[in-house]
């Protein structure tokens, strides 16, 4: 059972329509209604004028499985749930972890938007179809939208796709635990990125088998060459949620290997990579707080003595893949904030209300990231709903100024946070806001209110 799931009953099992308390009945409930629905929705050629986005997986999911849930075309984002789910097919413990459910719209929509760019993909030969639709798979399942279920939405929305490119794909013609090991294969991805059509090769072979040119002309004519379009280079979005992929999927590997390591404060040491992979991954900006801890990690496992030679490749290889990540990521959150921003600097002299703004809201956020990764859950809070006023007017008095003073020492205490150019800006921004600008209106104090609580791991 999982904490704070409001998908499922106190007892760990989903709310559904038909108010079944047993699991295993629910379970079969939901099986054959979803299928029977599957089937027709396949017949029926899936969503009219469906773009493969938010929207469109969302139908999906609401016409499967409507029957069993109220909550059927809701996604993780609804009702705030996050998780994580370990996997062997390695050989090895490894930790599958989704995209952060408060990104759930932004990355469907990306991916849409990146498989419009290939027109669907049509106009291409069976080998291609399959090696472009195990691309795309892949970063639906990572999306992994929906609370349950993501399995099946992904066969409809890829019958569709594959009906529409002129071809029928029909996964009765494999067993479903080929499915899901080439799923999860993609997900843990063994391979560098330097290799990494090798992480699909599964799911390529998986497509090759369920995969064939459907009959007719119409159908022959979507396959024709002249359809095809070529790879578009990645979008902004694609590239900065593939750079996070690498980082957390590399992250978890460090993690346990610095936890294992024979000598003091190593498991402490660890553990902390794992937190700061984990607040990077539902933060993306919580990089440049951690990036000199990733890089430390990496390099304590490249120059370990005992983890030298033939036997340690991959461990080797797992410790530069992550810190060339938590470097790619780092800079991609820092192009990210200077396009939004404007270029920003420690120590900068702030003439105007409005560039304090900027800057306030900007190193608000790192400065409550630090403090919520080191126990100081209240104060990080308190900032944040600062935030929230200093977004509509830029003025800081009464309640507000308070609690950003009580951030601001509760940061000072913090060594990671202390020293940084984040807690330099906050006190630079704060300097200029609490002086009353000519003419600006104030707006009422926000009261403070607690954050709800973080959603515990998905199982």
């Amino acid at each position: 059972m999982v904490a704070n799931d409001r998908f499922s009953d106190d007892n760990g099992v989903r709310l559904n329509r038909l108010g079944i308390t047993d699991p295993q009945q629910l379970a079969q409930a939901e099986t054959d209604s979803s299928l029977l629905r599957l089937q027709r929705l396949n017949v029926q050629g899936g969503i009219p004028d469906g773009r493969y986005d938010h929207a469109h997986l969302k139908q999906v999911h609401q016409k499967l499985f409507e029957g069993v849930y109220q909550w059927a075309g809701e996604t993780r984002a609804d009702r705030e749930f996050q998780g994580h789910k370990p996997t062997y097919v390695t050989g090895f413990r490894e930790t599958m972890t989704y995209a952060p459910y408060k990104e759930i719209e932004l990355r469907l929509n990306a991916i849409g938007e990146q498989l419009g760019k290939e027109n669907n993909l049509k106009g291409l030969s069976e080998e291609k179809f399959a090696e472009r639709a195990a691309y795309y798979l892949d970063q639906y399942n990572h999306t992994h939208a929906f609370r349950d279920g993501n399995g099946r939405t992904l066969q409809a929305t890829f019958v569709q796709l594959g009906k529409e490119a002129g071809y029928q794909v029909d996964f009765a013609r494999i067993d479903p635990a080929t499915l899901n090991r080439a799923r999860d294969l993609a997900m843990v991805r063994p391979y560098a990125p330097q290799e990494a059509e090798k992480n699909l090769q599964p799911l390529k072979a998986m497509f090759q088998q369920v995969i064939s040119p459907a009959p007719g002309l119409e159908a022959e004519k979507l396959r024709d060459p002249s359809q095809a379009r070529p790879v578009a280079p990645l979008s902004p979005e694609m590239k900065a949620m593939d750079a996070r992929r690498e980082l957390v999927v590399t992250g978890y590997r460090i993690m346990d290997i610095v936890a294992n390591m024979p000598g003091a404060g190593n498991y402490e040491k660890g553990v902390a990579v794992g937190k700061g992979v984990e607040a990077t991954n539902l933060n993306p900006a919580a990089v440049q707080t951690h990036l000199t801890q990733f890089q430390q990690a990496a390099e304590k496992i490249i120059k370990h003595p005992a983890l030298q030679g033939p036997d340690a490749r991959q461990d080797q290889s797992d410790a530069k893949r992550f810190r060339a990540a938590a470097e790619q990521v780092n800079e991609l959150a820092i192009n990210k904030s200077l396009a939004v921003e404007g270029p920003r600097s420690s120590g900068q002299v702030l003439r105007t209300h409005e560039e304090a703004q900027a800057v306030f809201k900007a190193a608000a956020a790192q400065v409550a990231v630090g403090l919520r990764e080191h126990s100081q859950a209240l104060a990080a809070a308190r900032l944040q709903e600062v935030v929230k006023h200093v977004e509509r007017t830029p003025y800081l008095g009464g309640l507000n100024r308070e609690n950003v003073g009580k951030a601001i020492d509760a940061a000072a205490q913090v060594p990671a946070l202390s020293n940084s150019s984040e807690l330099s800006n906050l006190r630079s921004a704060v300097g200029v806001l609490e002086r009353e600008s000519p003419g600006a209106k104030r707006i009422a104090q926000t009261p403070y209110t607690p954050e709800r609580g973080t959603k515990e791991l998905e199982r």
